[in-house]
């Protein structure tokens, strides 16, 4: 065995060098963590606000007003429209 590596060059080991946290590193755990960041705000914000919007729709759907009907039917009564969004983003609500 020994003579069928003769005529290789040995390789050379690489030594790994110290850990550096550099630019692109750091943009790709930025990428990895993001989602989940966004997922949990999301979450949480439709939580503060989920009572607040079903309320509005219960109050839109059972007592609408003759001068205000537009705004009940569409129901934006008591509950601004990015809530009703956020709500309706996210799926767990």
């Amino acid at each position: 065995m020994a003579g069928l590596r003769e005529g290789w060059p040995e390789a050379e080991e690489v030594v790994a060098g110290p850990f550096r946290v550099t630019p692109g590193f750091i943009a790709f755990v930025a990428a990895l963590v993001l989602p989940a960041l966004i997922a949990v705000a999301v979450f949480v914000g439709a939580s503060l606000v989920a009572n607040e919007v079903y309320a509005a729709d219960r109050t839109a759907v059972s007592g609408m007003r003759a001068n205000d009907s537009f705004s009940s039917q569409a129901g934006f009564t008591d509950v601004a429209t990015w809530k009703r969004a956020l709500v309706g983003v996210c799926p767990l609500h």
